[in-house]
């Protein structure tokens, strides 16, 4: 592919996924929002029970902010009045309370309890199924959660994240972590993809292309530097570099950064990064989703490596993929060439057979003549056929396709 060509596929393909992503953004943005603002307001009203249920004068100003830190030790007095606020169903909570011996850090002797082991929340089953459904529609999303306003995971469909989402639609990579919930971006989505996918194909063709000319012009460098190297070696050895040099750049280095970024086992991020450009695409890991403010250079190094890293893992499947065909050539060639001097022999002794029976029938006519001689009787001139004596029939070679081994074979075919 000339480099013309695919500069032109690489500025087209670039466009394709911000126009995509523009759309995603305007069409999924404001529901999303809805999930967002929904799911604050359940922690919102939370905090608010929490301030109502401390909003007493015997708790003093720290306590006062307790819902700030869960791990907060109360007194038994302060228990006791919570306890009182929350109806008579705590009593029996009261009894099954884990009771702690304060630390040197308190200035209390008095046993001491958690505050998150305190049941302070009383629902009825509609606020407990609203708030079911609340956090799973927020899962569906994408939206951690457990977001409020002040922490919560990135929104997925800002401009950003929604070029990211296109370019797992064309890719093909589709972690479904979160999806379009509106009808036209799924609509949206169909006529994407359409012509999204081949627009894609074509421009990793291109970039698997590069790669192989990088391969090439290795292999034509080690035969300069060692004369005496063949061909095939000097291939081998210059694919085995680009592939250690490709694991390294396009799975180990970014394993390693989102590692680091991600907080997950490095051996979750080389999962990661395999599925992605394997295109497989679980979606069990995804990054860019946890509960913290990313850096949007992270975020396009990511696609970046992404995008490039397909066109180098489909290089090596087709690598895999010529070795398998060429053994199997191999084992073909093989029975071919077996057919082939079977044929030759049975060709020859076709010859053999034509040319004893010729001679055979010429033998019984001399013999027919010699005896109306013999008996002296007028011996009626027989017929001699038109060019001399009649020829045997003769088998000619063809060189013929053999479909079934996708190879040449000969076939014999007799002339009249």
């Amino acid at each position: 592919m000339k480099k013309t060509t695919l500069l032109v596929l690489a500025v087209t393909f670039a466009g394709y996924l911000f126009i995509g992503g523009g759309v995603f953004h305007v069409l999924e943005a404001p529901q999303e929002q809805k999930i967002r603002d929904k799911t604050f307001k359940v922690h919102k009203d939370q905090n608010e029970l929490f301030e109502r249920l401390f909003d007493h004068d015997c708790f003093d100003n720290h306590t006062n902010n307790a819902t700030d830190d869960p791990d907060r030790l109360l007194g038994q007095d302060d228990v006791t009045v919570l306890v009182r606020r929350v109806k008579e169903h705590l009593d029996e909570s009261l009894r099954n309370l884990t009771w702690e011996t304060p630390g040197n850090s308190t200035n209390t002797t008095q046993p001491v309890v958690r505050l998150k082991h305190v049941p302070t929340m009383v629902l009825s089953q509609r606020q407990l199924e609203d708030i079911i459904h609340t956090v799973w529609t927020a899962s569906e999303s994408g939206l951690h959660p457990f977001s409020d306003d002040a922490d919560s995971s990135p929104p997925h469909w800002d401009f950003l994240p929604s070029v990211t989402f296109s370019m797992t639609v064309v890719t093909t990579i589709g972690y479904g972590a979160h999806t379009p919930q509106t009808t036209g971006g799924r609509v949206f989505v169909i006529f994407y993809a359409l012509l999204g996918i081949p627009l894609t194909a074509a421009f990793l063709s291109g970039l698997a292309g590069v790669m192989s000319d990088v391969a090439r012009r290795f292999t034509d460098a080690i035969l300069r530097w060692n004369p005496k190297c063949t061909p095939a070696t000097a291939s081998r050895i210059a694919w085995a570099f680009c592939l250690v040099v490709g694991t390294g750049v396009f799975f180990v280095l970014p394993a390693w950064v989102v590692h680091f970024v991600e907080k997950w086992s490095f051996l979750d991020s080389v999962y990661f990064m395999f599925v992605s450009l394997s295109t497989i695409g679980f979606g069990d890991f995804v990054a860019g989703t946890e509960k913290q403010i990313y850096w949007e250079g992270y975020r396009i190094m990511m696609k970046v490596w992404i995008v490039v890293g397909l066109a180098f893992l489909a290089t090596i499947f087709d690598l895999v993929s010529q070795a398998i065909k060429k053994v199997e050539e191999k084992m073909d060639g093989g029975t071919a060439e077996d057919g082939e001097e079977k044929g030759e022999d049975n060709l020859g002794q076709d010859v053999g057979d034509t040319e004893e029976q010729s001679d055979c029938n010429n033998k019984k006519e001399q013999n027919r003549h010699s005896k109306d001689v013999a008996m002296g009787g007028r011996v009626a001139p027989t017929a001699r056929p038109r060019h001399g004596r009649r020829r045997p029939r003769v088998p000619l070679i063809m060189i013929v396709d053999n479909p079934a081994t996708g190879r040449q074979a000969r076939q014999h075919v007799w002339q009249m």
